[in-house]
């Protein structure tokens, strides 16, 4: 990304993961989201990125509020959100369970849960108009450890863009939507 950005910056609410990325940005804040959201008045930008973000917090609207006028009029903004609806979790269900884990579609820090529609629908009522979306596979590794090593790491991965790709509401595991200013 440095190659293709005159300026990066980031926040990042957890002090470590920031001290980590520190050398990534050009600026960082490492503080509540909205609240350095609220500092960048008059800031603006061509991309904005918000992966694995909104369904951590109470309110995403908010966020995405603040971030609208950030987003340059050219601009666009990238926002990846987990599907509910995704096969694991329909399944699970019927089995009559909805428990939290550490990572993943029932991350124990997720506040709000997306379908395709959903996700768009919040978007554009805070002033985006989403153009692509786009499903990404799920990581069967994690559920199925062998699928990740060779000789079937390969097919297994490229099984499961496949069926992201042709039912995506099905088997897509996180939606990235690409969004402009409205």
């Amino acid at each position: 990304m440095r190659a293709r950005c005159s300026t990066l910056a980031g926040i990042e609410l957890d002090a470590e993961a920031a001290r980590q990325a520190a050398g990534l940005f050009d600026w960082s804040m490492t503080e509540d989201l909205l609240e350095s959201l609220e500092k960048l008045d008059g800031e603006t930008f061509d991309v904005v990125v918000a992966a694995d973000v909104l369904e951590h917090l109470p309110d995403p609207g908010r966020a995405l509020d603040l971030l609208r006028p950030l987003v340059k009029r050219e601009g666009i903004l990238l926002v990846s959100l987990p599907n509910v609806a995704n096969v694991t979790l329909r399944l699970s269900l019927l089995l009559g369970r909805f428990t939290y884990v550490p990572r993943g579609l029932l991350d124990a820090s997720h506040l709000r849960f997306f379908t395709r529609r959903t996700g768009r629908a919040l978007l554009g009522a805070h002033g985006f108009r989403v153009g692509t979306v786009v499903p990404t596979a799920m990581p069967v590794e994690l559920a199925i450890p062998a699928l990740g090593r060779l000789p079937l790491a390969p097919l297994a991965r490229a099984a499961a863009l496949h069926l992201a790709r042709i039912w995506p509401t099905l088997f897509g595991y996180q939606f990235i939507y690409e969004a402009v200013p409205a």
